[in-house]
């Protein structure tokens, strides 16, 4: 690890450390606000240019058009005759159809990209806190850091290369309540394995980790694979 881990901000945030030098950086950001504030500024710089997505028109489309544009007799010269209106061919409407759910499908983009944005807002909300503070939920085959915030009345799961639950299920978070447990979440890993999901506040206590189904449970109905201890 280099003499100066303020220089890894970028690194961390891109995945790019190995695991011994991001554990050891993990550690340098529960010390350090700079840090911390400037990694939640750069996840939440990565999460809008991962808002930029294009949409290919289907394959067909151009070549409908084009063929419905060589089968239409153009209007000679001349003095400008009125007609009825044409009905269109069945090619034209059908061009007509998919340009529509081109632009349908745009616009669902646009809803997505908004929800990445407020997401990544909330995130950097907790994460750059001043209160911020770090607890790692540690289990056999998994290790997860909980960021909590009382000003912000939440907190953020952060982990790498978590392995995906099977399908149908996600990851649960709960709090201990007296003698019973408490949901304050659900969520699941990237692609990559990485996680950073924003979940309800966790009070002082025992947190745990378990595996449920998608849709979540009032109750833990598997053993709990992670744990840690808010203070």
């Amino acid at each position: 690890m280099t003499n100066d881990p303020h220089t890894l901000v970028g690194p961390y945030v891109l995945h790019a450390l190995p695991p011994d030098e991001r554990d050891l950086f993990q550690e340098h950001l529960d010390r350090c606000s700079d840090c911390r504030t400037e990694a939640a500024e750069l996840m939440a710089a990565a999460a809008h240019l991962g808002q930029a997505a294009a949409v290919v028109p289907p394959a067909a489309l151009r070549d409908v058009v084009m063929a419905d544009v060589a089968r239409t007799r153009q209007v000679a010269p001349g003095p400008p005759v009125r007609r009825a209106a044409p009905r269109l061919s069945w090619p034209t409407t059908l061009a007509a159809a998919a340009a529509i759910s081109v632009v349908v499908a745009l616009g669902a983009l646009l809803v997505q990209a908004d929800h990445r944005a407020d997401r990544a807002q909330d995130i950097t909300a907790v994460v750059a806190a001043p209160d911020a503070r770090s607890v790692t939920v540690r289990g056999e085959g998994a290790t997860m850091r909980l960021v909590l915030s009382e000003e912000e009345a939440g907190a953020v799961v952060i982990a790498e290369d978590l392995a995906a639950p099977p399908p149908g299920k996600t990851y649960a978070l709960w709090f201990g309540e007296g003698s019973r447990m408490v949901p304050a979440g659900l969520f699941s890993p990237d692609s990559d394995g990485s996680v950073r999901t924003r979940v309800d506040a966790v009070p002082a206590g025992t947190v745990g980790v378990t595996v449920e189904d998608a849709g979540g449970v009032d109750q833990p109905t598997s053993p709990v694979i992670a744990s840690g201890t808010v203070q």
